[in-house]
């Protein structure tokens, strides 16, 4: 008897699709109605009945784990307001004048010192112009 994760086979997939008992039952009309597997075959309808109970689909599994990692990610993301150091700032969600909506963010503070402003002139008229008048 397995327990665990149930591994896909496509070779049994396919064997057990295309098999000559299988196609004899379906074509001739042998088959019994659903949930006679009991009066049928007892020993295999306890088995798999074990067998279901016993085992999981390996995909189904991994969705969950999945689902839940993402969902307890988002939490620890959103803690952004909360940092102590005094080099970063915490910057609000906002809505620009088109409407699309700007995520909350953290960033490093802006800095006033005479260079750094200037430096942030100069790349503000670069990206203005699209270095346009640089040479």
């Amino acid at each position: 008897m397995k327990f665990g994760f149930r591994i896909p086979s496509i070779r049994k997939r396919v064997a057990a699709r295309t098999s000559l008992p299988r196609f004899v039952r379906q074509n001739l009309g042998l088959k019994a109605p659903k949930g006679m597997g009991w009066l049928t075959n007892p020993k295999k309808a306890m088995y798999n009945k074990v067998y279901q109970q016993t085992s999981r689909g390996c995909f189904v599994q991994l969705l969950v784990i999945t689902a839940i990692l993402g969902f307890l990610s988002g939490f620890s993301s959103c803690d952004l307001q909360s940092t102590d150091d005094s080099q970063y700032e915490y910057v609000h969600p906002s809505v620009t004048r088109t409407g699309k909506v700007r995520k909350a963010y953290v960033r490093r503070k802006v800095s006033y010192s005479p260079k750094a402003y200037k430096s942030r002139a100069r790349s503000r008229y670069y990206y203005h112009t699209r270095g346009k008048y640089r040479r």
